[in-house]
């Protein structure tokens, strides 16, 4: 009978921001190295401040969403770090405006977010949540509505079922 002795080393990546994070997946590397070069990150995948992009954000698969575990936190960092560097098509449209918005006005005073609507006469139509600022309000209302387009006659833009901004019928 021959004996073989086999020794293995596994390398795992822990964040050094919180430790109880960690994984052997290359691939997550690079998350964890941004989240931790930019800490911002782990306070807006861990709390609920950024109404896009928070813990409780539906913009998370369903299991990762409200879950404190480290593999669920790291689960929304991920998908937190795809929006923010996508290079497709998400890229040149409103998605990863918003995430890279969050990321930069997170310490903003004031931050928050709501979910927009497009009204037109009766009906709610395009809608999507978004954060902002007291001082990008105008700016982010704006990026919505380039984004819901002209396919109705937009009435109104409400955040969280208060109008925001009116558009009265011209003569």
């Amino acid at each position: 009978m021959k004996q073989e002795i086999i020794t293995r080393s596994e390398i795992s990546y822990i964040s050094e921001i919180i430790p109880d994070i960690k994984t052997r997946e290359p691939g997550l590397k690079k998350v964890i190295e941004w989240a931790d070069a930019n800490p911002v990150v782990w306070e807006i995948v861990t709390h609920n401040k950024s109404k896009a992009f928070g813990k409780d954000s539906c913009f998370y698969i369903g299991w990762a969403q409200k879950s404190m575990e480290p593999i669920a936190i790291l689960e929304r960092a991920r998908a937190f770090y795809d929006e923010v560097f996508a290079e497709d098509y998400r890229n040149y449209q409103i998605w990863s405006w918003r995430a890279r918005f969050t990321l930069s006005h997170y310490k903003d005073k004031s931050f928050t977010g709501g979910f927009f609507q497009q009204w037109d006469e009766k009906y709610s139509r395009d809608c999507l949540t978004l954060d902002y600022t007291p001082e990008t309000l105008e700016k982010v209302i704006n990026k919505f509505c380039e984004w819901a387009g002209n396919s109705y006659k937009t009435k109104r833009i409400t955040i969280n079922n208060k109008t925001a901004r009116e558009y009265q019928d011209e003569k």
